[in-house]
């Protein structure tokens, strides 16, 4: 079952007045067979069906200053595709929460989101170990055809996109804004890149809405929603990313969190989500046994020669430097920052910044 194209507009266009939630569409969709039935429809109809005079008045307002055909002329001109709940290849883990979008604004490949998915989220000002823990969780759940969903925000959001995509694996960014725009701005590049390497960016916002603070928490639901799990990677107390997990627990979903020292602020979060219950997340195969997946990453050990063997050896899940590497094992320095460079290259090494590298097996 799919919306009549003849309909589309309709759906758009009453998207286009914040005040058309979705428990408003829900009471549209009810009383009128089609969008265009109810926007002809008389004040006194919208009355009938609940709606009080202050919104009608808005709403004959909007209508009135709507051009339906421009509306989605301009949708159509950005590349945008629109489906609505009443469709079949809406995302039906999304349909079962209890205020899903009437709608969905959509880049790339929505079929991505019929695999296996998982939410990741976390904190924006990502440390050097919520750095390690993405490094070490996300490739191997990527490989393992686990659908990567996140916000695009700074920090974790955008460390946990790219390591999808550094594995040739899918990654959902949902957005807080329309999608004539990506926010943070400096993302665009990231954002056409899940689009190319076939993954998908989502908004409930029509083109044209600014990603304003009240739209992250709202967002948040669909992140939750989307996926059948959630993992918190990095949070404090205070973290966006702790509403995204109170959600995915409303609509009974697993969440993971990874533990942190307890002198560190930015594991307050994650910790205090396992005090209350969440399941810890220590490695790729806590995750992937809830979805009956095995880590599908080719353990590449036995197949190095004995110098690569001796680096990956030095190395910990504490950043070391090239140079004292390189003194450690008595290798020329030039020489072990080739050797580093094809071991990231194929991820058993991570650059973690300032030439200090950690391994990721």
């Amino acid at each position: 079952m799919s919306t009549p194209a003849s309909d589309l507009p309709y759906w758009a266009a009453w998207s286009r007045y914040p005040k058309i939630g979705p428990t408003r569409f829900a009471r549209l969709r009810q009383a009128f067979p089609t969008m265009a039935e109810s926007w002809r429809a008389s004040a006194q109809d919208l009355r009938q069906i609940g709606f009080d005079d202050q919104i009608i008045q808005e709403l004959l307002h909007h209508r009135q200053n709507t051009n339906v055909d421009k509306s989605w002329e301009e949708i159509i001109r950005l590349g945008l595709n629109v489906t609505t709940i009443a469709d079949d290849n809406y995302p039906t883990l999304l349909k079962e929460i209890s205020n899903p979008p009437a709608l969905l604004y959509w880049r790339g490949n929505l079929d991505c989101l019929t695999k296996p998915t998982l939410a990741t989220v976390g904190a924006r000002r990502m440390t050097v170990y919520g750095q390690q823990t993405v490094g070490c969780l996300i490739p191997p759940l990527a490989s393992a055809g686990l659908t990567i969903i996140s916000g695009l925000a700074y920090g974790i959001d955008t460390a946990c996109h790219q390591a999808a995509l550094s594995t040739g694996g899918y990654t959902v960014g949902v957005l807080a804004c329309g999608l004539d725009q990506i926010y943070p701005a400096a993302n665009n590049t990231l954002g056409q890149k899940i689009i190319e390497q076939n993954g998908l960016l989502l908004s409930e916002y029509p083109p044209g809405v600014l990603p304003l603070k009240h739209h992250f928490p709202v967002r948040n639901r669909i992140i939750a929603g989307l996926a059948q799990a959630t993992l918190i990677l990095e949070a404090t107390l205070k973290s966006g990313a702790l509403i995204t997990a109170k959600l995915a627990l409303e609509y009974n979903r697993d969440v993971f969190a990874v533990p942190g020292s307890i002198l560190s602020e930015m594991s307050q979060g994650t910790n205090e989500l396992l005090k209350l219950g969440a399941i810890p997340a220590l490695k790729a195969e806590d995750i992937l046994a809830t979805f009956n997946l095995h880590n599908s990453t080719v353990n590449l050990t036995r197949l190095l020669n004995e110098m690569e063997k001796m680096i990956i050896n030095a190395l910990n899940d504490e950043p070391k430097h090239v140079d004292e590497l390189a003194r450690l094992l008595k290798i020329p320095a030039g020489e072990m920052a080739a050797k580093l460079t094809l071991l990231e290259l194929e991820g058993i090494v991570k650059n973690t910044g300032q030439q200090k590298f950690i391994k990721l097996i």
